[in-house]
């Protein structure tokens, strides 16, 4: 579990559903007024850059999508699907995730985060301009109502339940049971007591 630290009253996160925990940071970094959006604060934990950084590189295969090859500083290890979170979708809405920064020289610098790239050109590649990079962090319509709705309710977070068992319940045996005896061992158990009674009386006699 992982409690946010900008959440008063606090809200506690599932560290096993990191989606979950994307877009609620999501929602801060869009609509939190205490958060500095200049910082470039961290997708994941809201640390302000370079506390966190995210390192991409291309996987295996035919499609070879992006993923994250390493990072360091996050107190949250980054254990979602890149592609589903780089897609917003009716499920999943939120897209920001850590990108590449075409105006970054160095092959190996740190990725931004979607949410913070106009910020992050705006202040680290002055000249550039803007216009030609918004295809970099706009967002759908969709995308940004259904933002609204996570920060709006983000104090309702879902509790994770535990799945119920399939072991089949537990099954006593007969022989283990605990029984009353029945009326014909009761009155065998009377007509001993009384007997040994007699004998005790009749030898004391």
């Amino acid at each position: 579990m992982y409690e946010c630290a900008l959440c008063s009253p606090t809200v506690v996160l599932d560290l096993s559903q990191n989606q979950r925990i994307l877009e609620h940071a999501a929602a801060h970094i869009l609509h939190d007024p205490k958060v500095e959006r200049t910082t470039e604060p961290c997708g994941l934990c809201l640390r302000p850059a370079p506390l966190c950084q995210f390192f991409l590189k291309k996987g295996k295969g035919a499609n070879r999508t992006l993923k994250i090859d390493k990072y360091t500083g996050c107190p949250i290890k980054p254990s979602f699907s890149y592609r589903v979170a780089s897609e917003s979708s009716a499920s999943s809405p939120c897209s920001n995730v850590p990108i590449a920064c075409p105006l970054c020289p160095e092959k190996d610098v740190p990725a931004v985060w979607k949410y913070n790239m106009k910020d992050h050109i705006r202040n680290v590649h002055k000249t550039a301009t803007l216009s030609n990079h918004e295809y970099l962090w706009k967002l759908s319509n969709f995308e940004i109502m259904e933002m609204k709705n996570i920060w709006a309710k983000r104090h309702n977070v879902p509790v994770k339940r535990p799945k119920r068992s399939k072991a089949p319940p537990l099954v006593v045996s007969d022989m283990y049971r605990s029984r009353i005896p029945s009326q014909r061992y009761w009155f065998l158990y009377f007509y001993i007591v009384n007997v040994c009674s007699f004998w005790i009386l009749f030898q004391r006699g």
